[in-house]
């Protein structure tokens, strides 16, 4: 706490009356009080740090403004069949057929890092309000593209924005220098808006429900149905139990879908689909503790990390006139183990698996121009995502780490492809 330096403005803008009643320099006492609350009104994501070092504290004390930055340097150097985003370790985008002599690569990024703001107006009273914005350069290759990472509000319980689902329990992803994480996280960041309440003798007792903006995939090739636009909400919801001072917590959570198609007779029709989730984090004994999550459910493949983007909430299911489709059974879970070695280094593990359950299947021959052709065999049917890595914390400001990364994918077809990544990372936080 005595790194988190609290500096104002006020000696810059001490020529003007105004601005010496407007801003003044953090106690210590202050400086504890105002880093909680930033603390409560950012992300908390494990991986990029979301606390600024620098804040300006207004009259009366009645807004809070900080801001932050990390500047984040990747090494990659991958050998099997080489993933091309230098900053994403995606099973889902090893590719199959790597062309001959592309075996290895090595690739530099600095797409990681990221600029913040972090405001909170009327602190510590019941009508806070907090306001988080987070760009950050992440594009799919290693020129840097701008994006949006974080845009939400947050009042009496009530979070709005481009922030995760609630079906997301972030706090339990473990550390990794690879940006995606494990593959089997449900990991989402969308619009949403969702409603949090603590309660309980010591406020140990979470609980927390959502709406989300719906994004219903399906893979639509030789068969006769058609995308259409969703017109309900996903619902996702939790319970959480914590213990030792939330150092600790174990998390029940569930989504409810309603995906909605167009069949043959121009009618659409919806697929009920839904998901449940038990996740967490133990501390086990000194410095080791353990991060975990575990997902089953049906049409939820769009808020699982490795399955997004892969078309399969609905999959087709043969009749007679190729307009039927169902929501396709998944599961994913990983497990983490991280030692700290004191301030200066912690090390971590995770294994990771995803597994979709579509059901495989071809056109009757004569109907189709290539009858042989498997219609889902080059979808992604299962992953797995192996990861271990070593930080070291070389002052308050910086940070040295290597991680090793292993993925495998295999699809309905049977074909299947791995690769290997080492990365090295420098990461400096203002």
């Amino acid at each position: 706490m005595k790194k988190f330096l609290l500096l104002t403005f006020a000696g810059m803008l001490s020529v003007s009356a105004f601005a010496q009643e407007t801003t003044k320099f953090i106690t210590t006492i202050d400086s504890l009080n105002v880093y909680n609350i930033m603390v409560e009104n950012a992300p908390q994501n494990p991986s990029i740090k979301d606390v600024p070092r620098f804040t300006l504290v207004g009259k009366d004390s009645k807004f809070y403004l900080g801001m932050g930055a990390n500047v984040k340097m990747v090494g990659d150097f991958d050998w099997g069949s080489p993933i091309t985003n230098p900053n994403i370790f995606a099973p889902k985008d090893i590719p199959m057929k790597p062309e001959e002599g592309n075996r290895g690569q090595t690739l530099f990024s600095v797409g990681q890092s990221n600029i913040y703001w972090n405001f909170v107006a009327l602190p510590g009273s019941k009508n806070q309000v907090g306001l988080f914005f987070d760009v950050i350069f992440l594009g799919n290759s290693s020129t840097p593209v701008i994006q949006i990472h974080y845009l939400y509000m947050k009042y009496r319980g009530f979070t709005a924005g481009y922030v995760v689902s609630t079906f997301t329990d972030l706090k339990a992803e473990p550390y990794s220098i690879d940006f995606g994480g494990p593959n089997a996280m449900t990991l989402v960041r969308h619009p949403n808006i969702y409603y949090t309440q603590k309660f309980g003798k010591r406020k140990e007792w979470t609980a927390q429900l959502g709406l989300d903006m719906p994004d219903m995939a399906s893979f639509e090739s030789y068969y006769q149905t058609k995308k259409v636009n969703q017109r309900m909400p996903d619902i996702p919801l939790f319970l959480q139990r914590s213990w030792c001072q939330d150092k600790g917590w174990l998390r029940f959570s569930a989504i409810f879908r309603d995906l909605q198609y167009m069949r043959s007779n121009g009618k659409n029709e919806g697929v009920f689909g839904w998901g449940v989730k038990l996740s967490g984090k133990t501390p086990i004994v000194g410095g080791l503790s353990a991060c975990w999550e575990a997902v089953y459910g049906k049409g939820i493949s769009s808020y699982i990390q490795d399955m997004s983007g892969e078309g399969e909430d609905l999959l087709p299911v043969y009749n007679e006139k190729m307009d039927k489709q169902e929501a396709v059974k998944v599961w994913g879970a990983y497990g983490s183990l991280q030692y700290n070695f004191g301030k200066c280094a912690f090390w971590n593990i995770t294994y990771s698996q995803v597994r979709a359950y579509g059901k495989n299947w071809k056109v009757p021959a004569g109907s189709d121009p290539n009858p042989d052709f498997n219609h889902i065999g080059s979808l992604y049917k299962y992953g797995q995502y192996i990861t271990s890595n070593l930080i070291f914390n070389v002052s308050s400001f910086a940070q040295l780490g290597v991680e090793y990364l292993w993925g495998r994918r295999m699809n309905y077809s049977g074909e299947q492809a791995h690769d290997n990544r080492l990365m090295l990372m420098l990461n400096v936080s203002i």
